[in-house]
């Protein structure tokens, strides 16, 4: 399994890039990424060139980062060609390999059926979190933010309940020690320096609980995370 290519999904704004970069610290090779973004001091740690496979697929369905699909997206066959076009390009990447892209997390179905042995991990964060970064980013309302982040999370526990799919939550406490027994598992070296994670990068601690409306949803996912 040391070879199986992993995914780091989740909501935008919910520690993806954190736990990818923290991957990446402990042997995980992501190929050409993003390393630095005006909202991502270390960078999103994403392929560019993934974006443009995702992006198009969400288009073709009415969609959009922030406009989730609700429903399971078949990819065409030139979608699924324009994927593997990409991941051509991945075999010159040192094993083990994976990659980050929140859109990702609608967007599995297509990348099963290319790449069945996908392992899957994910990153939660509490949804006012979210929301005060897509409101500082982005200008989201609160309402709109939730919204996204019920999309997103609600296909995370989706994909677990079909699969196995580590989950952390960014703001754990003891997140460094999870991480490094997510790694473990995966088959990285998990005893090496973490040095991506930063409590700088956090501009959006908070203490109070969820509004109603995402009160449910985040137990699920917190109890996920445990």
């Amino acid at each position: 399994m040391s070879g199986a290519p992993v995914v780091v999904i989740g909501m935008h704004r919910s520690g993806t890039s954190c736990l990818a970069g923290c991957l990446q610290d402990l042997g995980l090779n992501l190929g050409e990424v993003n390393t630095a973004a005006p909202h991502n001091k270390k960078g999103n740690r994403e392929d560019p060139r993934l974006w443009v496979v995702h992006d198009a697929v969400l288009s073709r369905v009415g969609a959009a980062w922030d406009r989730p699909p609700t429903e399971p997206v078949a990819w065409t066959v030139e979608e699924k060609a324009a994927l593997k076009a990409v991941l051509a390009e991945y075999e010159a990447v040192p094993r083990p390999w994976g990659f980050k892209d929140p859109r990702a997390t609608v967007l599995l179905d297509g990348w099963l059926e290319v790449l069945p042995e996908l392992r899957l991990t994910a990153s939660i964060r509490h949804p006012l979190a979210v929301a005060g970064s897509l409101a500082a980013r982005n200008g989201f309302s609160l309402e709109q933010s939730l919204e996204i982040w019920a999309a997103y999370n609600r296909a995370v526990l989706g994909w677990r309940s079909r699969m196995p799919v580590a989950v952390v939550d960014y703001d754990a406490p003891d997140y460094e020690a999870r991480v490094r027994a997510m790694a473990a598992a995966l088959g990285l070296p998990s005893e090496r320096p973490m040095p991506f994670r930063d409590g700088e990068l956090n501009h959006q601690a908070v203490t109070s609980p969820p509004p109603p409306e995402a009160t449910a949803l985040w137990d699920a996912l917190r109890a996920a995370a445990r």
